[in-house]
């Protein structure tokens, strides 16, 4: 295991809202489930510049897949979850299998269809493209590794994104973490 791996696991561990929440995604049954992107970043963030581990943390993301469940199921798991969570902070919880259909419209791109929980990962700035589960142990999936979160830099990913979209969402970063180095487009 990893250094970074290794101290993002300590910080997991001294989180509890992360923790109950991977273990109320457990308890509820979701399907190869991530706690990823945002609430993972900014951990990492938080920690390194000795802020509160969940300071200006808006959400949690929580993303799993299934192409064979009713489309109603995704909100009626959000709903059921956040029943059980007893923290703060809202769920924002995605079927990956689904985002083809609603991506073209919020964020102006047509995508291929997910076919895992992790292509949905993969198409996220590098520094945000790390799941968490858990599973007697902590699952880490970071298809860019760790360094880019950890390093605070911010790089574009083509893979879905718009020039556009990848302005609007560093600016909002540069607003609550101002030592990050957002790189260029390019």
């Amino acid at each position: 295991m990893t250094h970074r791996r290794k101290e993002l696991i300590s910080y997991l561990d001294n989180c509890p809202e992360i923790i109950e929440t991977l273990n109320k995604c457990n308890d509820y049954g979701l399907t190869d489930y991530y706690l990823a992107g945002g609430a993972i970043t900014q951990l990492i963030w938080n920690n390194i510049l000795g802020r509160p581990n969940l300071e200006n943390v808006k959400d949690f993301d929580i993303v799993y897949y299934s192409d064979t469940e009713d489309r109603l199921l995704e909100k009626s798991h959000q709903t059921n979850i956040e029943k059980i969570v007893t923290h703060k902070f809202q769920l924002d919880i995605t079927n990956q299998a689904y985002v083809y259909e609603w991506y073209p419209k919020k964020f102006g791109n047509v995508i291929d269809k997910f076919n895992r929980t992790e292509d949905g990962i993969e198409t996220w700035l590098s520094a945000f493209a790390i799941g968490v589960r858990w599973s007697d142990k902590f699952e880490i999936f970071a298809p860019y590794g760790l360094e880019d979160a950890f390093d605070m830099v911010v790089r574009p990913n083509k893979l879905t994104m718009t020039k556009e979209n990848y302005l609007t969402m560093t600016e909002s970063f540069k607003r609550r973490w101002d030592n990050i180095n957002v790189l260029p487009w390019e």
